[in-house]
C-alpha cells in the first residue's frame, strides 16, 4: 500500500499516493571510443604524446637547419646585400690627360676642385620636359646653402635647373667652388643637407691663364643628344667630353673616363658620410701640340695692337680680329689667334659664365678658322696663279693701269685715282693695281662665256679657298668662291652670273667667302712652290709618362705645278720693300731687317669700314713662316694688318719689340 501525505493546517488538504518503492540504478562499465574520447583519453595517450614531440622536434629542428643556412652558407651574400643597401655608387669623371706645347710647356693641366653638387630627385622633380623644378624642402635647403655662401637661393635653383638641363646624369653643381673650412663644415653636418654632398671634381687647369681659347677648346658633360649622335661612339653617360678644340678631336685620347664612387646613406637615402672613390683613376695620356706659347701670346697682343692701329687711323669700328701663323712647308700651325673671345678659366670654373657665354655674342667664334670674309687684294696673287698656270696672261703681259675700268654700263675704281700707266704683273701686284686686275677678271669671263671653263675659281679651289682645309679642330667653315653654278645659292634674289661678278671677284670681293686660315694655306703653297699643306695644332700622342707614344702625320692635299711663280713672288717682295709697295713703310721703309714677302689687302664690309688685311711669309729667300692677319673694319692693310704681322714677325725672329 502506498503512503498518504497530509498537508499542514491552513491549506487544503490533498492526499497524494506514492509507490511503496523506486527501481535501483546499477553503474554499467562501458568502453570509452576514440570518437568521443578526446585527445588524451584512453589507452592511446603515450603514443599520441610521442607523435607531437616528433612533431615539435622536426619543427625546431628545420628552423635551425634555415638559421645555419642564413648564418653559415648564405651570411656573405646577405651582407653584400645589406652593404649594397647603405650605399649609394655614383660614376664621376676621372681627371683628363694633359696638353703640352711645342716646347713642353704645360697648357692644360687637372687638378681637384671641391664642388658642392645635389642630388636633384631629392631636392625636387624634373617635369616631362626635362625640366627640374624645387620642392618647398629643396628651395628651403637650398636657401640654407646661399646663406652660408653669401648667394641669392634663386641664383642656386637656377643654377641646379642649368645644370640639369645640360648635364641630365650627374649630380647637378650647386656651388662650383668650395672653400676647406666650408666643404668640412658641410661634412661634419651631412644629416642635416640632406641630398647634398661635399664632391671633388676633376677641373681643368690652365697655368697659362686666359690663353689659346681658339684651338684649347673646353669640355662639358655629355649631353642627351650627343650620346645619341656618333660623335663620342665610345662615351657613357655623365661622362665629359671635349665640347670644342683639341679637347674634341682628341677626346678619346684625352678622355679619362668614369670613376666609380660610394657614399654612405642611411633608411631614406641620406647621405651620412663623404663620396670616396672606389679606384684609382686610369693613367692620363697627354696631348702634345705645335703651337709656340710664347707666340701665340704674342699673336693675340698683335691683333688688340692691330685694333689700336685701325683707331688711331680714324678707324673706330675696328673691334675684332684674328692671326695665323704657321709653317709653310709643313702646316704645323704655331699661334691661331681670335679676339675677342672669352676666358677658359672662368668658363671651366664658373658654371653662371659658361651660361652667359651661351645665352649671346661671338664670345666662342674662331674668326681664324670660322669666320668668313672678302679678301681684298690678297687675293690678286691666287688669281695672278690662274691666269699664268691657264696661259691666260704672262709675267711680261702690259695692262694699263687706270683710275677707272668700265664693264657695261657699271664703272669700277682704283684704289688710286691719279695713276696712269703700263704695267706688268709683278709692278701690278707691287702696286696692287685694281684696274689691272679688273681687265683680267674679264678675260676670265669671257673664257667662261666661250669655253665654259672657270679658270680663276678652279685654281682658287686648288690652292685651298673656298673649302675646309682639314685642319684638326671642329667646326671649320667652309667658306665659297663664287661661280655660276652656286649663284642662285649664295645670291638667290638675283642668280645670275654678270661679267661683272668675274671682275670684282679678281680683286677678292663680292660674294667671296674666305677663313684667314685657308688664305694661309693658299699663301704657304704660294712660299714653298706648290704644297698644298694640310694644317694642324696636334704634334703627338704621348703616354702617361710624357713619351711620345705616336708622331702624328699630316700628308699635303696636293702638290701642284705653279708657272712662272717668281713674278708673283718679286711683285710681293717689292710690295714689302721696294719704296712704292703698299707696305713698305712697314717693312723695308721701317729697316725691318727680315725681307717679308706679303700682299696687303683692304675689303670692303659695308656698313662698317673695310676690312684690313695681311698675307705674308718670310724669310724671303728661304720661306719657312706665314703670317696672315685680319682686322676687322680696320681701314687699309697698311694701316692695321701689315703691323700687327710686323710684331709676330719681330717675336719669332727675336728682334725685340716693334711696336708702332
Amino acid at each position: 500500500m502506498g503512503r498518504r501525505v497530509i498537508a499542514p493546517a491552513g491549506r487544503e488538504r490533498r492526499t497524494v499516493r506514492l509507490p511503496r518503492s523506486l527501481p535501483r540504478v546499477r553503474p554499467v562499465a562501458e568502453p570509452i571510443s576514440s570518437a568521443n574520447a578526446g585527445f588524451f583519453g584512453g589507452g592511446g595517450f603515450y603514443l599520441r604524446v610521442g607523435i607531437l614531440a616528433a612533431g615539435a622536434i622536426s619543427i625546431f629542428g628545420l628552423l635551425a637547419l634555415r638559421l645555419w643556412s642564413l648564418q653559415v652558407l648564405q651570411g656573405p651574400r646577405y651582407a653584400h646585400r645589406a652593404a649594397r643597401q647603405t650605399f649609394r655608387y655614383v660614376d664621376l669623371p676621372a681627371p683628363r690627360g694633359p696638353v703640352l706645347d711645342a716646347k713642353g710647356k704645360l697648357l692644360v693641366g687637372t687638378q681637384g676642385q671641391l664642388v658642392l653638387t645635389a642630388d636633384v630627385d631629392t631636392l625636387g622633380k624634373i617635369d616631362a620636359h626635362g625640366r627640374w623644378h624645387a620642392s618647398p624642402r629643396g628651395r628651403a635647403l637650398l636657401g640654407r646653402v646661399g646663406r652660408l655662401t653669401g648667394t641669392s637661393t634663386g641664383l642656386l635653383v637656377r643654377r641646379v635647373g642649368r645644370s640639369v638641363v645640360r648635364s641630365p646624369y650627374a649630380p647637378a653643381i650647386v656651388v662650383p667652388h668650395l672653400t676647406r673650412m666650408l666643404s668640412q663644415f658641410l661634412n661634419e653636418r651631412a644629416r642635416a643637407f640632406p641630398g647634398l654632398h661635399v664632391v671633388s671634381l676633376p677641373s681643368r687647369e690652365y697655368p697659362q691663364g686666359a690663353f689659346g681659347t681658339e684651338f684649347l677648346g673646353l669640355n662639358g658633360e655629355i649631353t642627351k643628344d650627343e650620346l645619341k649622335s656618333r660623335r663620342y661612339p665610345h662615351a657613357k653617360p655623365g661622362e665629359v667630353v671635349g665640347q670644342s678644340g683639341v679637347e674634341a678631336t682628341y677626346d678619346r685620347w684625352l678622355n679619362g673616363g668614369l670613376q666609380r664612387n660610394r657614399v654612405a646613406v642611411d633608411s631614406l637615402g641620406r647621405a651620412v658620410g663623404p663620396l670616396r672613390a672606389l679606384s684609382e683613376p686610369a693613367p692620363r695620356r697627354g696631348l702634345q701640340l705645335t703651337i709656340d706659347a710664347h707666340l701665340q701670346r704674342v699673336a693675340e697682343q698683335a691683333i688688340k695692337d692691330g685694333i689700336g692701329f685701325a683707331h688711331a687711323a680714324g678707324h673706330t669700328g675696328a673691334h675684332a680680329g684674328a692671326a695665323v701663323v704657321m709653317n709653310s712647308r709643313t702646316g704645323a700651325v704655331l699661334a691661331l689667334a681670335s679676339y675677342p673671345g672669352y676666358n677658359q678659366v672662368a668658363a671651366a670654373h664658373d658654371p653662371d659664365y659658361l651660361a652667359r657665354l651661351l645665352n649671346g655674342g661671338d664670345a666662342f667664334l674662331d674668326r681664324a678658322t670660322q669666320g668668313i670674309y672678302p679678301t681684298g687684294s690678297t687675293f690678286k696673287p691666287i688669281v695672278a696663279e690662274a691666269a699664268l698656270a691657264t696661259g691666260l696672261i704672262s709675267p711680261y703681259t702690259s695692262l694699263q693701269c687706270t683710275p677707272t675700268y668700265t664693264v657695261g654700263n657699271i664703272v669700277f675704281h682704283n684704289v688710286d685715282p691719279g695713276v696712269f700707266a703700263s704695267m706688268s704683273l709683278p709692278e701690278a701686284l707691287t702696286v696692287s693695281c685694281d684696274t689691272w686686275f679688273y681687265q683680267v677678271g674679264y678675260k676670265f669671263y669671257v673664257r667662261q662665256a666661250s669655253t665654259g671653263a672657270l679658270d680663276m675659281q678652279r685654281w682658287a679651289r686648288l690652292l685651298g679657298i673656298g673649302h675646309t682645309t682639314g685642319i684638326d679642330l671642329p667646326a671649320e667653315a667652309g667658306g665659297a668662291v663664287p661661280d655660276p653654278t652656286n649663284i642662285k645659292r649664295l645670291q638667290p634674289s638675283d642668280p645670275v652670273w654678270y661679267p661683272g661678278q668675274s671682275v670684282n671677284l679678281s680683286i677678292g670681293q663680292g660674294l667671296l667667302q674666305v677663313t684667314p686660315l685657308q688664305l694661309a694655306v693658299a699663301y704657304s703653297a704660294l712660299a714653298n712652290g706648290g704644297t698644298v699643306v694640310r694644317p694642324h695644332v696636334a704634334r703627338a700622342l704621348l703616354t702617361p709618362r710624357g713619351d711620345v707614344a705616336k708622331l702624328l702625320r699630316f700628308p699635303p692635299r696636293a702638290h701642284l705645278h705653279l708657272k712662272d711663280l717668281w713674278a708673283i713672288r718679286e711683285g710681293l717682295y717689292n710690295a714689302a720693300n721696294a719704296p712704292n709697295g703698299t707696305s713698305f713703310p712697314v717693312f723695308g721703309g721701317a729697316g725691318f731687317p727680315i725681307k717679308v714677302v706679303g700682299k696687303t689687302g683692304t675689303a670692303q664690309a659695308p656698313p662698317g669700314d673695310d676690312h684690313s688685311w695681311y698675307a705674308s711669309w718670310a724669310p724671303a729667300g728661304n720661306p719657312r713662316l706665314v703670317v696672315v692677319v685680319l682686322i676687322e673694319h680696320g681701314g687699309f692693310g697698311a694701316e692695321a694688318a701689315a703691323p700687327a704681322a710686323r710684331e709676330i714677325y719681330s717675336a719669332y725672329f727675336h728682334l725685340g719689340t716693334t711696336r708702332h
